[in-house]
């Protein structure tokens, strides 16, 4: 008998698991929101962000077509926010007005009545050029009406900041906010001219004559209360030179876009000085786990580095 009742409390179980299991598989999922339109990664302070949801790529698990589809926001994943209950007729745009320095993610959900709802977000940081980098030394000099830092280095004043300004280089992933604090990226070429009146690219030997400490040259700097170097044992930074070098990372042309590699793992600088082989040019670089800076040639037109330029 009780065999007989352990045996039918086991088969009510199963029943309602495959039963629960079934059900779960009837459920219609939503796929495929986007946005017509992303923000640029990095933004300042009181740039107002404009979204507008992307519906029309929207696709259900089972082919099937809602009657509507309903849309809300939400910053940070904060309260839901300009709920919108049907898309296909009014899909109003979603604006959000940055106030501060941090990281802010916007999240679009669309949902529908019986389906189970979908959501993309879009990331972007929020950068002030004045405060958001901390850490660097040295006094400061007016040079074409933007502000750099200098540092004088047995008896050679070099710029202490990467250079910016100019209309040649790229901005860091084309957002001209970041220009002031990690600088432009320059191919060979341009960086030959990109340095203002009365200072130029120094040369290999030049650059050599700093010496081959990395340590004296990195700067423990942060961006965002993020350090920018990350931590490695026997990597002690000194910034003994004033120079102020922060990993800005590179950009290689060569494959069709102007993303940056790199970043904070690398500072690079092009020298004014051509390599043995035709089309390249010499570089110095720092690599976060090394102590010694190090060595490097590249092509003068499709990469793009940071520039130091020296006074004449």
């Amino acid at each position: 008998m009780k065999k007989s009742i352990v045996f039918l409390v086991l088969a009510a179980v199963l029943a309602f698991s495959c039963k629960k299991d079934d059900e779960s598989t009837t459920t219609v999922s939503l796929y495929g929101l986007d946005f017509e339109e992303s923000p640029l990664p990095y933004i300042a302070p009181g740039v107002t962000v404009t979204l507008k949801a992307d519906i029309s790529g929207l696709f259900t698990s089972d082919n099937s077509s809602p009657e509507s589809i309903g849309i809300y926001w939400s910053v940070n994943g904060g309260q839901r926010d300009t709920l919108t209950r049907d898309a296909k007729t009014s899909n109003p745009v979603f604006t959000y007005t940055t106030t501060e320095p941090g990281k802010v993610t916007v999240t679009c959900y669309a949902f529908a009545k019986d389906y189970i709802s979908t959501s993309t977000s879009a990331s972007y940081v929020v950068l002030d050029p004045q405060t958001s980098l901390i850490g660097l030394k040295g006094n400061t000099v007016e040079i074409g009406g933007n502000k750099f830092y200098v540092t004088d280095i047995d008896g050679v004043t070099w710029l202490a900041s990467n250079l910016f300004g100019t209309q040649s280089g790229i901005s860091y992933y084309l957002s001209n906010v970041t220009d002031s604090i990690l600088g432009k990226y320059y191919t060979w070429e341009e960086a030959l001219s990109a340095c203002p009146d009365g200072w130029q690219l120094p040369t290999a030997q030049e650059w050599d004559a700093l010496g081959s400490d990395a340590c004296a040259l990195m700067v423990d700097a942060s961006l965002l209360d993020d350090p920018m170097w990350p931590y490695w044992p026997g990597v002690s930074i000194t910034n003994e030179k004033g120079f102020n070098a922060i990993p800005a990372g590179y950009v290689d042309r060569a494959g069709g876009d102007d993303n940056v590699q790199g970043f904070l793992d690398y500072a690079i600088f092009w020298t004014a000085s051509e390599a043995d082989e035709e089309g390249m040019a010499q570089y110095r670089y720092i690599y976060s786990d090394k102590t010694e800076v190090q060595k490097g040639k590249g092509s003068k037109q499709s990469l793009a580095l940071s520039v130091r330029c020296i006074k004449k």
